[in-house]
Formats: C-alpha cells, structure tokens, sequence
C-alpha cells in the first residue's frame, strides 16, 4: 500500500475548502514550482506561486465550493507522487470529472503539478 505524503493530503483538502485552501495552497507550492493544467486554456505551465495561486483564484467558483474530490490509484516512485482523482461538483459540467495529478516535490514543497483530465 502507498501512502500520500501529508502535503500531498493537504493539497486535496485545500481544494476542497474553497476560497479559505489558498493560504494552505501557497505554502505547499515552491517558490518557483510549475503548474500545468488543462482548466484555463493555456498551453504554457503557470511559473511560480504567485501565477500558481492566482491560476487556482481565477478558476474558482462560488459553486466550486461544494466540491467533493474522492482519491484513487496512488502511486509514489522518488519524489513523483501520482494520484487519480473524481471530483463532483456543480461547478463541472455533468456534475462530475477526473483525472491524474502528477506531483514532483523537492525540499518538501510541491516543485511541478501536472493535472489532466480524463476523457469519455
């Protein structure tokens, strides 16, 4: 059995809290950490906590808020942590979504978050 380390924990339970998980989210990212995701429509990764951070603001929702994210398929290997996701919430399309968080952390900061979603 795998087991997440805490920052990784406290990623997911940031993201559930809504707008009062920012705080918590800012001190688990690097100062120059890279966050790619497939939500905002830009190719290129957000550089650094503050793009990180204000990426994760700009995509939230009042309905977000109500998320609910089940976490599945955890796979640890080094300093990549791998984690399957379902989320449900009003504010996704259909009412739900999933897909993989890839997390390389370094001196105990999230580093990289690569996140994608699944298709079909």
């Amino acid at each position: 059995m795998n087991h997440m380390p805490l920052n990784i924990t406290n990623f997911f339970l940031a993201m559930q809290a809504g707008p009062s998980g920012l705080e918590l989210l800012r001190e688990l990212f690097a100062e120059d950490a890279e966050y790619t995701e497939p939500f905002s429509g830009q190719t290129a990764p957000h550089k650094g906590r503050a793009a990180i951070i204000k990426a994760f603001n700009d995509s939230r929702s009042d309905a977000f808020d109500d998320a609910v994210i089940t976490l599945s398929n955890v796979t640890l290997k080094e300093n990549t942590i791998t984690v399957g996701w379902t989320c449900i919430s009003q504010a996704i399309p259909g009412g739900q979504g999933s897909g993989t968080n890839v997390f390389e952390l370094a001196d105990g900061k999230i580093a990289s978050l690569k996140t994608t979603l699944d298709q079909g």
